[in-house]
């Protein structure tokens, strides 16, 4: 009963404390809606569409199938014609030299805002086209082809002939995925993790004004044992954290969409997620006690959590993903936890990751928070008997 009062009285406080509530909800919401829209560009599944331009000087069935190839290529894209857009241009005997040896493609022309990827998936889809226009040009030429066919099923014999299923398998050898996430993949979890180890601040502070009020040593002389505070202390910002990565996950599933970006898919054995949500919140309060105990005022228990919570962030491919940075930089990101958050997230999300597949990253967590928590279980001890020698001094 003493230990459901105290954390009554921890959530109490915690309702009552609008910058502490701002910090773990508002700051981590703000955080993954704008940059989930700044990344969508950026981090997508799906490439954006091509303008361009289809120059046939001397129009003909070879010609006609050539768009109508390319097109299906990128189905998204609009072939016509304009200024400042990538141009593709037949040659006037494009029809006469499908057979020829060597060949000469179509010339290639892209203005200067065209970039890089762009231009590669349109050199691939005019390289695909041209090839099922020269094996339409062969079958025709070798009498393979019936004549009585429409244009629609000799697209359709084409392409039967040039696909083939190729099976992709995606390896979870290292966890590291970032590359693959789109823009909702990558920052949903990252601020989510950003702001559930945002939790030690308020749990940092509210020892310290508790320390300075006296309310630490009332406490004590009521004879509650240590591990009833530690408790009090631990299971209310767990229960916060969940609550946190639940509200936060269903603002990807729902809010995204509502403003017109990917939403968040959750595939996998809910249990996972379970697990993990529990690994990240056991983790993040056993670092809050630890400086609790560390810090001697409220000034230093800011400054210490928000301190190494940007330097985790700035290092763990919170702020920038992995994927973009040096290699010296990526393996230094193996040090913080929240990298190991992400990477267990990025598994679930992008590798379609198991309860097995995260074990690891979660097994990480769990031996970190024992040994935070266990630092911080010995020098809040200390601290508690230090605050009453103190008093009765």
């Amino acid at each position: 009963m003493r230990l459901l009062a105290l954390m009554r009285k921890e959530g109490l406080l915690l309702v009552r404390d609008p910058h502490a509530l701002a910090v773990l909800f508002i700051m981590p919401a703000l955080f993954l809606l704008l940059m989930a829209g700044a990344m969508s560009s950026y981090m997508q599944d799906r490439l954006p569409p091509l303008q361009l331009s289809l120059d046939v000087p001397q129009p003909s069935e070879a010609s006609d199938f050539f768009r109508t190839a390319l097109q299906a290529q990128l189905p998204d894209s609009q072939i016509g014609t304009g200024a400042n857009v990538a141009t593709v241009r037949l040659a006037a005997d494009f029809s006469d030299t499908l057979l020829a040896t060597p060949h000469q493609g179509p010339t290639l022309s892209f203005p200067a805002q065209f970039d890089r990827l762009s231009r590669q998936r349109l050199h691939s889809a005019v390289s695909i086209a041209l090839a099922q226009t020269r094996l339409l040009a062969y079958l025709q030429d070798s009498g393979a082809l019936d004549p009585q066919l429409s244009a629609a099923e000799r697209l359709e014999l084409i392409q039967q002939r040039t696909q083939s299923q190729i099976d992709q398998q995606q390896q979870l050898a290292n966890g590291d995925l970032s590359a693959q996430a789109n823009a909702t993949q990558m920052s949903v979890p990252a601020w989510l993790i950003f702001g559930m180890f945002f939790v030690v601040l308020p749990m940092a502070g509210g020892f310290q004004r508790e320390q300075q009020s006296g309310t630490l040593l009332r406490l004590r002389c009521l004879g509650l044992s240590l591990r009833t505070l530690v408790l009090s202390k631990v299971l209310p910002y767990m229960a916060l954290n969940l609550l946190q990565f639940t509200l936060l996950l269903a603002l990807g599933v729902y809010g995204l969409p509502a403003l017109g970006l990917e939403p968040l898919s959750l595939p996998g054995n809910p249990l996972a997620y379970l697990l993990l949500a529990i690994s990240i919140a056991l983790t993040t309060s056993c670092l809050g006690l630890l400086l609790a105990a560390l810090a001697r005022s409220t000034e230093q228990a800011l400054l210490l959590g928000g301190g190494i919570n940007i330097l985790l962030a700035a290092i763990g491919g919170i702020m920038v993903p992995k994927s973009v940075m040096p290699a010296a930089m990526a393996q230094l990101a193996e040090v913080s936890p929240m990298s190991w958050a992400l990477d267990a997230f990025l598994t679930l999300l992008v590798g379609h990751g198991s309860l097995v597949d995260i074990a690891p990253w979660c097994l990480r967590l769990l031996l970190l928070a024992a040994v935070l928590g266990g630092l911080g279980l010995f020098l809040f001890k200390q601290r508690v008997q230090h605050t009453q020698w103190t008093t009765h001094y």
